[in-house]
């Protein structure tokens, strides 16, 4: 009830009926100190072969879903992405974009309210490029730097970055032979993997060869560009 609104006998309550109403109005929403997201969760699966998470809308890639993995989005959407729980090997709740989910099965919320994850919790400090590519690096043989058949180098769409240490899943069979260039965007917090961006596979998020993706820092150059 609206305090001050007339009552049925045309009178306004009294001050201490108006501050009594006020007072339980406060004891049942006690504040949390969290904002409620704008929509309860909804339960969509990934539809594309594959789409990259962000740490951000549009911002700095740092994992991988794939095709009929669960994502459990929250709130409104955001140049183009959701907040959600990703589950698959991650479990963690990462930017999805929204293009590459369907479904529309209610949903508990499973994650906090929409943030952005700053840089220094994924990374080590090295970064390369601009603002949305990498700076070409040429491929090398060090130490952890594996291939699959002996030529081009295994790769993996999750490595978990903001961990210590990492743990990479999803492996890839890149196109990506050993001194040929790549784009390296970051290192990984425990300095063991980087995302890198390999040009052969052109700039699709969802369909065909995945171009960004994780390799072991022994596969790139001591010093980097």
């Amino acid at each position: 009830m609206r305090i001050g609104r007339l009552t049925r006998a045309g009178r306004r309550p009294g001050l201490p009926t108006a501050l009594a109403a006020a007072a339980a109005v406060c004891m049942a929403a006690p504040f949390t100190g969290a904002t409620a997201t704008a929509h309860a969760a909804v339960r969509k699966h990934v539809d594309t072969d594959y789409t990259l998470l962000r740490r951000a809308p549009a911002s700095y890639v740092i994992g991988t879903a794939y095709r009929d993995w669960t994502a459990d989005v929250h709130g409104d959407q955001q140049d183009g992405y959701r907040w959600a729980r990703v589950y698959g090997n991650l479990n963690t709740c990462l930017w999805i974009y929204s293009g590459a989910v369907s479904g529309d099965a209610a949903q508990a919320d499973s994650c906090s309210d929409p943030v952005t994850m700053p840089v220094s919790e994924f990374t080590n400090g090295q970064i390369g490029g601009g603002t949305s590519d990498g700076a070409t690096v040429t491929t090398t043989v060090g130490s952890g730097c594996a291939m699959y058949d002996g030529s081009h180098i295994t790769a993996y769409g999750n490595v978990r970055p903001w961990e210590v240490p990492t743990t990479a899943t999803a492996p890839l069979n890149s196109q990506v032979a050993i001194g040929q260039t790549v784009l390296w965007r970051y290192v990984s917090r425990d300095g063991r993997y980087v995302m890198v961006r390999d040009p052969r596979s052109g700039g699709t998020d969802g369909t065909g060869l995945q171009s960004w993706y994780f390799i072991p820092r022994g596969c790139l150059p001591a010093t980097l560009p």
